[in-house]
């Protein structure tokens, strides 16, 4: 071997050594050949635990015909550029990977083997999902505005004795249910993040400002403050249950009721909001959609806390049932 060879090899070990993704040799019949630190540090194993063995080894069960259509399509000398899919770790996760898998050959240029390139992509499959997520709240609150607007201009109307009262009445409501919309965002700017401490029964009076009107909203909650980390996912929780009752339940009429209480049981903190109201046809039990399925979501991940509801002839009550730790300051 020549010194402009061997300075070549060198070269490029070093930059397999060094890479951030795995890269791995396998023959014909997909036995595991070469396996670099990155490798390594992705799937769990040490180079010794694999060389030698089947490169099923990192394979789920359920994908392993994907290795049978590659090692025939690597035959024909094919190239599989950025393949997703799933591989598993030494400790048994699944996890999501793109592959790029070239032949190799031999000095009469047969196909020997392969070069697999694999990049861990749990961090963009986590980035879209957020993304989705972000998305389909977006739509759900520009949908619910309009509903929300109409209830409001009701509401208004019935304590109105002139258009300018009125005008007034709606703007304040306005102004005030845009500052309920911005406690109940999600906290995914830095300034957002940061917000403060806040006293449970604020936060909620601060929400129902621009729902209640004249409709008799009684809170009876303990005197404790909502840690930062709580305000977003409960004021996006009272700001939904605001929203579904402007639109279906207590204040979406002049002789609805709410109620909301809460107290410690234990280690938890359960809040009970009553809402009692005639219903009528068009106030028939809703079924779980985006909104409530978003609460439950950010009130066990967030919370430990789960949501419950009940319906009956004459009103609903949800009950909150969450962990006093991780909604106090003390938390």
């Amino acid at each position: 071997m020549s010194v402009l060879d061997e300075n070549l090899q060198q070269h490029f070990s070093a930059i397999i050594e060094g890479s951030d993704d795995a890269i791995v040799a396998k023959d014909l019949n997909s036995i595991i050949l070469s396996w670099n630190p990155a490798a390594e540090r992705i799937f769990g194993y040490a180079a010794v635990e694999v060389l030698g063995k089947s490169i099923t080894i990192i394979i789920p069960e359920d994908r392993r015909h994907e290795e049978v259509d590659f090692i025939e399509r690597l035959r024909r000398g094919e190239r599989i550029q950025h393949f997703e899919t799933l591989r598993k770790k030494k400790n048994g996760e699944l996890f999501p990977i793109s592959v790029t898998i070239s032949p190799i050959r031999d000095r009469n240029g047969e196909v020997v083997g392969a070069s697999k390139i694999a990049r861990d992509i749990t961090g963009q499959h986590r980035a879209a999902e957020q993304q989705r997520l972000l998305l389909s709240e977006m739509k759900h609150r520009v949908g619910n505005s309009f509903a929300i607007a109409s209830g409001l201009l009701r509401v208004c109307a019935d304590q109105s004795s002139s258009v300018d009262e009125f005008v007034g009445l709606m703007r304040g409501r306005l102004l005030a249910l845009a500052s309920a919309h911005s406690l109940a965002a999600p906290a995914i700017a830095e300034g957002a993040r940061a917000s403060g401490e806040r006293p449970l029964k604020a936060l909620l009076e601060a929400i129902l400002q621009p729902f209640t009107g004249s409709i008799p909203a009684g809170v009876k909650v303990e005197d404790i403050i909502v840690s930062r980390s709580a305000v977003t996912p409960l004021a996006l929780v009272f700001y939904e249950l605001c929203t579904n009752s402007v639109k279906y339940g207590a204040l979406s009429s002049g002789d609805g009721r709410l109620s909301i209480t809460g107290e410690r049981s234990g280690h938890r903190l359960i809040i009970n909001w009553t809402e009692s109201f005639k219903r009528t046809s068009e106030q028939a039990v809703q079924g779980q959609g985006f909104g409530t399925a978003m609460c439950e979501v950010a009130l066990k991940d967030q919370m430990g806390g789960t949501l419950e509801r009940t319906f009956a002839p004459d009103g609903m009550r949800t009950r909150l049932d969450l962990s006093y730790s991780h909604v106090t300051a003390d938390g």
